[in-house]
């Protein structure tokens, strides 16, 4: 309470008429010194974007100024775990980054996410980054657009590096969770373009669930362990491809089709969790 009433006597100082906007970095510093004491305090990041946003409104280059920021939040992340408020702060910098800055941030939280496969808020940071680039390939001549096939180039690469982190980690909820952000965009935007890289009559969508299926075979097939993580593994895998028939309806008959080599997907979800029979028979039905 004290901190918050701190912060709402700061920014009547800021507004008043004679006050130096110059010395909003000294607001930074003075947030910056607070948060490493109290790295979740929601006050301190609510009163440093507020700070931030008063920058951009008298500098309209703020590119060093998001690059500290960001700078900032990693080392903060790395002292306070699933730091939620932190990572949120990340995500607010995103519309003020350049595509240059996005492509950098997106090789810096690849990096950082191998290391920490079981925190979802990194990865929420980085859906938040692709989204972005997503965006930039519909804003044309500009810039800071991105042309669609680099984008798809972009998502095959990252499905291919969540497909390696899902093999090297079992179990881990955070990893799968990021693949359906994958999957479903993959069907619904970068499938829709008229390029293609296969053959004639080949479907790009058939390649991309038959490569889904035999991922999830290898789940089915993994070995179990003391740990218990390759029941975890095996149950995420089911509970993937169910999502995908329910989030993507149209490509459930293909998906269905394609499933015939491991069984029904009811077969499928009752030999990954038998004791959830019934919960698997009502969602299928």
């Amino acid at each position: 309470m004290v901190v918050l009433c701190f912060f709402s006597f700061g920014r009547k100082m800021v507004l008043s008429v004679n006050y130096d906007f110059t010395k909003l970095k000294d607001e930074l510093q003075l947030c910056a010194l607070i948060l490493s004491y109290s790295p979740k305090n929601e006050s301190t990041w609510s009163h440093r974007r507020w700070v931030i946003k008063k920058v951009s409104e008298h500098n309209q280059d703020v590119s060093e100024l998001i690059e500290r920021e960001s700078v900032l939040v990693k080392e903060i992340a790395e002292k306070s775990k699933m730091n939620y408020r932190a990572w949120r702060h990340r995500c607010w910098l995103i519309p003020y980054m350049t595509r240059k800055q996005v492509l950098n941030e997106l090789k810096k939280s690849t990096k950082w996410n191998e290391l920490h496969v079981a925190d979802n808020c990194c990865f929420h940071y980085q859906r938040s980054l692709l989204l972005a680039l997503l965006d930039s390939c519909h804003v044309e001549d500009t810039e800071d657009s991105l042309d669609r096939k680099s984008v798809h180039l972009l998502w095959k690469e990252e499905l291919t590096w969540n497909e390696m982190l899902i093999r090297r980690y079992q179990g881990r909820e955070s990893l799968w969770i990021h693949r359906r952000f994958l999957s479903q965009l993959w069907v619904k935007f970068l499938l829709s373009s008229e390029e293609t890289e296969c053959a004639a009559g080949t479907s790009l969508v058939d390649l991309f669930l038959a490569q889904e299926i035999y991922l999830l075979s290898d789940c089915l097939n993994t070995p179990t362990d003391e740990f218990g993580e390759a029941c975890v593994q095996t149950e995420l895998a089911a509970l993937y491809i169910l999502w995908i028939s329910k989030q993507v309806p149209a490509v459930k008959l293909k998906l269905e089709e394609r499933l015939q080599s491991v069984g029904s997907l009811e077969d499928v979800l009752a030999r990954a969790c038998p004791q959830r029979s019934r919960l698997w028979t009502h969602l299928i039905a």
